[in-house]
């Protein structure tokens, strides 16, 4: 079934029936994050999300992939909980949450929790990577035409500096 479901992926991608056939063939294997992965093909997408959770953190950035492209409000938030960890009281890792605003185009948010991640990493003495981040985003905001936040250039431009 592997081999069937790669090739199902790869030739007819646009094959609904084929892909719920095989997600409800993986899901009755328990293998969730396959099964998820063609539940999304075949347009299932409530259903997807929840077997990415159920399958857990691996498959986060699938789950941000698909929320991105389906911008679907109900699909945003149920991530947003899990990222948060009010799904099972386990916060995953911001980044994680500043990568689905970033894809979400919700450029004010990502700035926010870029912020709140630099700082997080300048605390622990981790000024390169929260460099990297204020940077990548500063990049991002400059490249769609956005006005860049005063506080990010700020911290952007004291990081800089170190």
């Amino acid at each position: 079934m592997d081999e069937y479901a790669k090739i199902i992926l790869q030739i007819d991608e646009r094959n609904i029936d084929e892909h719920l056939r095989i997600a409800q063939y993986y899901e009755g294997k328990s293998q969730w994050g396959r099964a998820a992965k063609h539940y999304e093909k075949s347009e299932q997408l409530t259903k997807a999300l929840k077997l990415y959770i159920q399958e857990g953190e691996t498959c986060i950035p699938d789950m941000i992939d698909m929320v991105a492209k389906a911008k679907l409000d109900a699909l945003t938030h149920e991530l947003v909980d899990y990222l948060m960890g009010e799904t099972d009281n386990i916060p995953k890792e911001p980044q994680h949450t500043f990568k689905l605003y970033r894809a979400l185009g919700n450029t004010a948010q990502a700035v926010k929790i870029a912020v709140n991640i630099s700082q997080q990493e300048q605390e622990i003495g981790n000024y390169k990577y929260a460099h990297d981040i204020l940077l990548d985003t500063f990049k991002d905001m400059r490249g769609s035409n956005n006005r860049i936040p005063f506080e990010l250039y700020n911290k952007l431009m004291l990081l800089h500096s170190y």
